[in-house]
């Protein structure tokens, strides 16, 4: 059978139990900004492949896939967690095939030897007998060190992107956005922070009591102004009328998709229009596991607290037939980012289906 095909294993109830934990206090907001959601979907699935009796390729895919699958009904807008579950799918897809291939005699490359291992990866997985289990934790070790730095190798690029005397314009308030910012200090540039809508992903859950975001905001301003960042700070509505004096734009995203977009916080679809308008550069953080294969978003985007666009002092000067949204998400096409700065380095959004093809197997693009 082919791996993407095949069964999903039913997990013990001591690993749902786990699972719902997992999913409970991420909606509780006990597990708060997206490294750490990551980092705790990666124990979880370490849990389920070590203390489950699942050993061979195909049972521990079935199992990773059943986890996968019962997290993402629960959450469905945590588009990261899911990509976790695809990195260990192909870690096992790897690993499978290389004991399968430790018989083969020379290491040399060829060009048949290179074709024979892309048909590899879509074969089947047979009837091999391999425990995987040992190598995933492996791999699972390096992979947490990878979540871990991931944040620290992207500011560690951030004096190759900003320069002196440059007007730099940033949106919301975000903890990667400030580290980049701040790790680029010593090149003497200016600020431009744009107050973001209520609330951001990064500094509290959606379920959680909503905090204003131009509070953040100024939080975010004070302290990068303490480190030696000069930071003026406008509302949303001005980011047109700066926009022809700034000279690049950086902002964080919640997910980067298939075909180069990125999926932010509500409001950013504007500013990387008026940066589009008038040629300005706008780089996104991008961490590598905010990677994900998808491009349809419309089951994706959620609404939070209407007060935050609409206050409910204002009720009664209101119509009943007024209905108040408030995104917490926006769409920013591929067209309008000039540069993705992941852990590897800067990528063009039109180089982003190879790096998913590197993180991860078509097969698994659904589980």
């Amino acid at each position: 059978m082919f791996l993407y095909q095949g069964p999903v294993k039913e997990l013990d109830d001591k690993f749902v139990t786990l699972i719902g934990k997992f999913v409970a206090d991420i909606k509780h907001g006990k597990i708060r900004g997206s490294t750490n959601r990551v980092l705790a979907m990666v124990t979880l699935l370490e849990t389920i492949i070590t203390e489950s009796q699942y050993t061979t390729a195909v049972d521990l895919c079935g199992a990773i896939r059943a986890a996968g699958r019962q997290v993402m009904a629960a959450l469905p807008n945590e588009l990261v967690i899911a990509n976790v579950a695809r990195r260990l799918l192909r870690a096992i897809r790897d690993e499978n095939r290389a004991q399968g291939n430790q018989g083969i005699e020379g290491s040399g490359e060829s060009l048949q030897r290179l074709v024979l291992a892309a048909s590899a990866r879509r074969a089947t997985l047979g009837t091999a007998q391999h425990d995987l289990r040992e190598p995933l934790r492996d791999y699972i070790a390096e992979l947490r060190g990878e979540l871990e730095s991931s944040i620290s190798s992207i500011c560690g690029q951030a004096r190759e992107h900003v320069h002196g005397d440059e007007l730099i314009l940033t949106y919301g308030a975000s903890p990667i956005t400030e580290r980049f910012l701040r790790a680029a200090a010593p090149r003497k540039y200016k600020l431009i922070l744009a107050e973001g809508p209520d609330p951001t992903e990064e500094f509290y859950s959606e379920l959680t009591v909503l905090i204003a975001e131009w509070s953040q905001s100024h939080a975010m301003a004070n302290r990068l102004s303490a480190a030696g960042v000069p930071v003026t700070v406008i509302s949303a509505a001005s980011i047109y009328a700066v926009m022809s004096r700034v000279n690049k734009v950086v902002i964080s995203v919640k997910a980067a998709l298939g075909g180069g977009a990125i999926l932010s916080e509500a409001g950013v679809f504007s500013v990387t229009l008026a940066a589009r308008h008038y040629r300005v550069p706008v780089l996104a953080l991008v961490p590598l596991y905010k990677l994900c294969p998808i491009h349809d978003l419309t089951p994706f985007n959620s609404s939070g607290s209407p007060h935050t666009a609409l206050s409910y002092d204002h009720h009664e000067a209101t119509s009943d037939n007024v209905h108040v949204y408030a995104p917490l998400y926006d769409f920013a096409p591929p067209d309008n980012v000039t540069l993705f700065i992941t852990n590897l380095g800067g990528s063009s959004p039109s180089y982003m289906y190879r790096m998913l093809s590197e993180l991860y197997d078509p097969s698994d693009y659904l589980l």
